[in-house]
């Protein structure tokens, strides 16, 4: 169940729908363990059911330079451990250059 709901959250994350804050946090309490409080499950719920009403409720996602979910990426992966601070340091900086 916690991995299923991890790879949801994770397309959530990458889809940029919902709040990618409260999101992060939801998987970082699931990875230690801690049961989901029904709001949370609720949200994400909520998320998986509407098309694209996350995009009204976040419109600066799409607004947004291609960078900034670039650099949501580089966080994620930074925190599941897939890449070093190094390399996310690395990386940032090439992606904050091109501005």
């Amino acid at each position: 169940m916690s991995e299923d709901m991890i790879k949801t959250i994770k397309g959530l994350l990458a889809s940029g729908k919902g709040n990618q804050k409260r999101l992060r946090e939801i998987i970082e309490a699931v990875k230690t363990g801690e049961p989901i409080v029904m709001s949370d499950y609720r949200y994400i719920q909520n998320l998986l059911e509407s098309p694209n009403d996350a995009d009204t409720e976040q419109p600066q996602v799409i607004v947004q330079p291609k960078r900034d979910t670039s650099l949501e990426l580089l966080r994620v992966r930074l925190a599941e451990g897939q890449i070093s601070i190094e390399e996310f340091r690395v990386l940032k900086k090439a992606l904050t250059e091109e501005e």
